[in-house]
């Protein structure tokens, strides 16, 4: 089963929940690369850029892409929305 842009948003934020983040902490990029962006199709990866975009335009997080992949910040919105 695919997962839509709706379910990454919430494997994100719930990431975030599980390492317990507080504003300013970056989602850890191992978590990224080995454990998460590996078993998403193409099509969940185009999602996965896209979920990430509107994590950041509702201000839940910050993001800059550092080569391949985005690193991801929580911002104060982001924190008090998972908390």
């Amino acid at each position: 089963m695919s997962r839509g842009i709706k379910d990454i948003k919430k494997d994100i934020l719930d990431q975030f929940r599980a390492i317990e983040g507080e504003e300013n902490d970056t989602l850890p990029e191992t978590w990224l690369v080995e454990e998460y962006l590996p078993f998403l199709n193409g099509y969940e990866k185009k999602d996965f850029e896209k979920a990430i975009k509107q994590l950041a335009a509702k201000g839940f997080v910050k993001y800059e892409m550092k080569g391949a992949i985005p690193r991801l910040k929580l911002t104060e919105k982001g924190a008090n929305l998972i908390h």
